[in-house]
């Protein structure tokens, strides 16, 4: 379900991350769901999708120091391509241009109040 993930807390009060959809895995689920759209934008806008998601994040935050977990995250509904503007050709991240890239969904993440796309796991 989960392809990438970009944990942000550098210099933060607490660890958030953005999460980008296995494009596979998440057309099965569109279609399991009954969506005409099957694309990985589509169903990352289902609440299906962060209900998945918080349920791996917490599962993975079951094995982190209680700093060094994930309190909010969004889902990022377009695939990340290798040699695109934020992986390398051989799959790295490429951190500063995804911070800059996603800096307005980095700052609603640390916003006081979080929008609807933001999934807190802090409540």
């Amino acid at each position: 379900m989960i392809d990438q993930v970009v944990a942000i807390g550098d210099a933060r009060p607490y660890v958030t991350a953005l999460i980008v959809l296995e494009s596979e895995a998440a057309a099965a689920q569109a279609a399991a769901l009954g969506m005409a759209d099957h694309s990985a934008a589509a169903f990352a806008q289902r609440p299906e999708a962060g209900e998945m998601l918080a349920a791996a994040v917490r599962e993975g935050n079951s094995k982190l120091s209680r700093v060094e977990q994930i309190k909010r995250f969004v889902i990022v509904g377009t695939p990340w391509e290798p040699g695109g503007d934020e992986l390398t050709p051989t799959m790295k991240l490429k951190r500063r241009p995804i911070a800059e890239k996603y800096s307005a969904e980095i700052d609603k993440l640390y916003a006081k109040t979080p929008g609807p796309d933001i999934v807190n796991l802090a409540d």
